[in-house]
């Protein structure tokens, strides 16, 4: 609400300036031939009213209302931007934390693997089938490349 008393306070103020420079200006010559300028006419000298170009100051209202415009629209640009900085460290934070969870759970198998003396796998019945000395190996190698993976 603050901005928006400040921005038609900042067009008054602009619009008063623009009736204030268009008064009259005034050019006179005295009697030793220098030239005068002045906003009020001189007494007995004769003068000359002169017009001076608008003050640059003084933008048209549609000027104003296209840089409005374009404020608008980079802030929100600006807003859209951050929102999208937010939701990448949030997705961010989300995957680091599954890969943390990940290497605990990888390193706990291992753990288990090394410690244990046999390993086996269950059947569609339930009934234990064990683990050769390779199948041991390549399962303790592929969770090496899931640690190395996920554990950085």
């Amino acid at each position: 609400m603050n901005t928006v008393v400040a921005r038609y306070s900042l067009a008054a103020v602009a619009l008063l300036a623009a009736f204030v420079t268009s008064a009259g200006v005034y050019k006179w010559e005295d009697d030793q031939g220098r030239v005068h300028y002045g906003d009020l006419p001189a007494g007995d000298v004769s003068t000359q009213e002169i017009e001076i170009d608008e003050a640059p100051s003084a933008a048209p209202a549609s000027d104003s209302m296209d840089r409005q415009e374009k404020r608008r629209r980079l802030l929100e640009s600006m807003q859209e931007e951050r929102y999208e900085k937010e939701a990448n460290r949030a997705a961010e934070k989300a995957e680091r934390e599954r890969d943390h969870r990940k290497c605990i759970r990888y390193r706990d198998r291992m753990r288990q693997y090394e410690s244990a003396g046999r390993m086996y796998t269950l059947d569609r019945d339930g009934n234990r089938v064990y683990m050769s000395t390779q199948e041991r190996d390549r399962a303790m190698q592929d969770l090496r490349a899931s640690i190395s993976k996920y554990c950085h």
